[in-house]
């Protein structure tokens, strides 16, 4: 890259708008190794609630860019993408959030540079390791206000690339993945009564939306923890333990 504009003119001699760089390629490379090692050094940190909750900031981040660099990319015109990623500082934010476009199988892979970073890589622009990245622990907004669900009812919405169904009993809400455990089929249609859902799909097919088991029958569905307040956003976990919520007798 260059520290400079660059300018030039297309075919119909109008002026393009051009890349702009604020480093070197070595400065570029310089940061992306010194990220790579503060990332290692902070998981070998010795106070690991310390570590943790860094991470968890991290991760929240990752959401954050991840669902605003999708919208971005979703309203380019066909081709831009493809021109944009020849910079190689776009080329790896791309990379890292899964937005880069098919690309040969000989394309360099950028992942070995930073191999500590807590974020997804584009599994088509890199060959498969055998090491799955680490999942971190993360509160994500799924709904802006409770009161989009009404009581005894279902909302399905999309995070993160799972299909998450929650459900309000009361002033209660309870998170679970959107998928029978008898096929997977969606249960974005399912009826609510108390603490019971019934699968649109199957009849007879009920499930405990306090801890996903599934009544009278084998199989469960995975729950998530949910916390919300007052006129604040409701929060998913993801990455964590679940912990039902069970009356005790």
């Amino acid at each position: 890259m260059s520290d400079k504009k660059a300018s030039s003119r297309n075919k119909d001699g109008e002026v393009e708008q051009q890349l702009v760089g604020f480093m070197s390629t070595v400065g570029w490379e310089k940061l992306l190794a010194q990220v790579s090692e503060q990332i290692e050094e902070l998981e070998n940190y010795p106070h690991p609630e310390v570590s943790e909750k860094v991470f968890n900031l991290l991760a929240g981040i990752d959401s954050i860019h991840r669902e605003a660099l999708g919208r971005l990319v979703s309203l380019f015109k066909e081709g831009v993408l493809e021109q944009v990623v020849t910079d190689p500082a776009i080329h790896t934010l791309m990379e890292l959030y899964d937005l880069l476009p098919e690309v040969p199988e000989e394309s360099t892979d950028l992942s070995s540079k930073f191999p500590n970073i807590p974020l997804q890589i584009n599994p088509a622009a890199r060959k498969p390791v055998a090491e799955k990245r680490q999942e971190f622990p993360h509160w994500v907004p799924l709904l802006s206000s409770l009161e989009l669900i009404p009581p005894n009812s279902v909302h399905e919405s999309s995070i993160e690339g799972q299909q998450i169904l929650l459900c309000r009993v009361g002033d209660e809400v309870y998170a679970m993945e959107s998928r029978c455990a008898q096929d997977g089929s969606n249960l974005a249609q399912a009826s609510l009564t108390s603490y019971t859902l019934s699968c649109p799909n199957h009849s007879g097919c009920y499930y405990d939306i306090r801890s996903g088991s599934r009544i009278a029958g084998e199989g469960s569905i995975t729950c998530y923890n949910v916390k919300h307040e007052e006129e604040s956003p409701v929060l998913v976990g993801l990455n964590m333990d679940f912990s039902p919520n069970l009356p005790t007798f």
